[in-house]
């Protein structure tokens, strides 16, 4: 049995990328702003490493407040890096464990997904906005 790429697939493993890529630069973001003095050593090793990711989260952003509000670029990968993970996690609820069919169907529960993001990270920054910046 040979797996087919078909242009949806291809589509979904760019969006793969597309989304990896947005991680390490929201991440990077997140760590200039709560002042670390390497944001790109977490901006390119957070995606690279589900560990690394979930100590960033988890660990390392604890007790560190913001020194300024998220940009609208901030904003923007946080929404594709929310969308992408949900729509990860949604595609693979209602797909075959099949790899083409999780590409196939993850673009269209990234989509599904987007709207929803957009008001999750909406509301999470403007309460860290309103919190912890100016402290």
């Amino acid at each position: 049995m040979s797996l087919q790429l078909t242009p949806l697939a291809a589509f979904g493993a760019a969006l793969v990328l597309f989304v990896w890529l947005a991680t390490g630069i929201w991440v990077n973001f997140d760590a200039r702003a709560r002042g670390s003095d390497y944001p790109a050593f977490w901006g390119v090793l957070a995606p690279l490493s589900g560990i690394v990711l979930f100590y960033y989260l988890l660990w390392w952003c604890r007790g560190r407040p913001r020194e300024y509000p998220p940009s609208r670029w901030e904003r923007a990968t946080a929404t594709v890096v929310a969308a992408g993970l949900g729509g990860l996690v949604a595609g693979n609820l209602v797909s075959p464990p099949d790899p083409i069919s999780q590409l196939t169907v993850w673009p269209i529960a990234f989509a599904c997904c987007l709207p929803v993001a957009y008001w999750v990270v909406r509301r999470r920054f403007d309460a860290v906005a309103g919190t912890s910046v100016g402290r």
